[in-house]
């Protein structure tokens, strides 16, 4: 019998605690009815709701207690976008999740967050996060080991990359070992795109511009003709939302040749305001002390990118990137963005991405795309995709065109059963294929099977293991074998 949520669902994610169980979180947003009581997760009775929006959920073991803990992002503040909202972390200890106060400061007020991964970029076996905020970074706050996370984002080279990120999440893209980081912004096919340049970023302001209480929104941009800044929305949409527009701009000619300034007087350079630098969807290769962005091929931009999966779809031992596209749901001046098709990206190993067309990859998703998750649903070796849409149904894609790989069971210890967290790779001699993480949600409000297909073995080749906290294993694969179980140290299966 189904259960229907008490509010907006946002992420939905699944763990166990125990191999033969399996517990279901989804995040329930106060978005539309912006009241604090009630709950924030389903699942989680005890993670209350707060004034700040839930947004995506990310399960990992921060502090190395073998239980796996709760990141909920702060998506916004109902009635006062793009006011910043909280995020939380969330410890789980004797079977209900407690907040955790040695990070609250940290995460209070940290922005609109739309996409978390937990991830190990620095290689230390604990779970560092990262984070898509809009009107923000892609930021990473990296784990001490024992649970204790610290903003990195400027000192790996992050803090310029200001956009409206939509998600985020990580592969070995260039096969080093490294975990590298590719994220969702909204493309360079949209009204904004002339509007914006490296000297002269998207804004956007609010405040009570009209006196009234009511929180207000002005987007602005740098015009070169006028040499001013100068609002981004028409007359029309304006006045509707302040009034008082009309009254010092009463005609689309006044309106047309007046500056922000002109329009507003003070009123916005006394209020709060944020900037987007970038609108391209990105990948950003780790260099150890840095992260090293390249723009994804320009099909990349075609439309705004939500759900991203890594997988290897082709079976060729490069990780391929899928992005779901589009938005629909633009304010009555914008047009809807709906070039996007869906875009398989496949990765030549070194941190290259040549797109594919609709007919090579069989992806043609014509609506307005939202989440993705990978999974091997039928059992032959081939990763297959889940795409779910903003008001239209979820479409399934089965890989039948990739090289048959093999499928990596992992069988963690209690507390975290299938070892979300863990990294896993192919290698024989010298040489081992890139990295793959085993995730407790990602890319947007999404989460990949935990049973991952890595590609076909060589003759002789072993499965490495790094386990949630650090240690490590190596896994005889049998010849010709499909399928191989890794258990973990000191589980009670080992």
């Amino acid at each position: 019998m189904g259960h229907r949520t008490p509010r907006d669902q946002t992420s939905l994610l699944t763990y166990g605690a125990k191999a033969d169980e399996t517990s279901v979180l989804v995040g329930l947003s106060n978005f539309e009815d912006g009241k604090v009581e009630g709950t924030a997760i389903m699942g989680a009775p005890e993670i209350p709701a707060t004034d700040s929006a839930s947004g995506p959920l990310a399960l990992a073991d921060v502090d190395g207690d073998g239980e796996l803990d709760l990141f909920v992002g702060g998506r916004s503040v109902p009635g006062k976008y793009p006011a910043p909202a909280t995020s939380r972390l969330f410890l789980r200890k004797a079977g209900k999740f407690i907040a955790d106060e040695s990070n609250a400061a940290l995460f209070q007020d940290l922005g609109l967050v739309s996409g978390a991964v937990f991830s190990d970029l620095n290689g230390d076996g604990a779970p560092d996060l990262a984070l898509a905020i809009e009107w923000g970074p892609i930021a990473v706050f990296l784990n001490d080991g024992r649970g204790k996370f610290a903003n990195a984002t400027k000192k790996l080279g992050l803090a310029g990359e200001l956009g409206w990120w939509n998600s985020v999440t990580t592969g070995d893209f260039d096969g080093d070992g490294r975990m590298d980081i590719v994220a969702g912004n909204w493309g360079r096919n949209s009204k904004y795109e002339h509007h914006y340049d490296a000297g002269h970023p998207l804004l956007v302001h609010w405040g009570e511009f009209g006196g009234d209480g009511i929180t207000q929104v002005v987007e602005s941009h740098f015009d070169h003709a006028m040499s001013k800044l100068v609002p981004e929305r028409g007359l029309s949409c304006s006045s509707l939302a302040m009034p008082f527009i009309k009254k010092i701009a009463p005609t689309y000619e006044k309106f047309g040749g007046s500056g922000l300034e002109d329009l507003y007087g003070d009123k916005l350079g006394k209020g709060p305001s944020l900037k987007a630098s970038t609108l391209e969807s990105k990948v950003f290769l780790n260099r150890g002390d840095r992260f090293e962005a390249r723009s994804l091929p320009v099909e990349a931009q075609l439309a705004p990118v939500f759900g991203i999966s890594v997988a290897d779809f082709d079976g060729d031992g490069g990780e391929d990137i899928f992005l779901a596209q589009n938005f629909f749901a633009a304010q009555i001046e914008t047009p809807r963005i709906d070039a996007g098709r869906g875009l398989i990206l496949r990765g030549d190993g070194k941190g290259n991405f040549l797109p594919l067309t609709g007919p090579a990859s069989g992806i043609q998703i014509p609506g307005d795309a939202r989440g993705s998750a990978v999974a091997d649903y039928d059992g032959d070796g081939r990763p297959d995709l889940a795409v779910a849409q903003n008001g239209a149904p979820t479409k399934l894609f089965h890989n039948t065109g990739g090289k048959s790989g093999l499928r990596v069971r992992l069988a963690g210890r209690a507390g975290n059963a299938t070892a979300l967290g863990a990294q896993i790779r192919i290698g024989g001699g010298d040489k081992r294929g890139p990295v793959r993480e085993l995730h407790g949600g990602s890319g947007y409000w999404s989460q990949d099977s935990a049973v991952a297909v890595l590609p076909a073995p060589a003759p002789g080749a072993k499965l490495w293991t790094r386990w949630p906290g650090g240690k490590e294993t190596v896994t005889e694969i049998p010849a010709g074998a499909r399928q191989v179980t890794a258990t973990a140290p000191g589980s009670a299966e080992n």
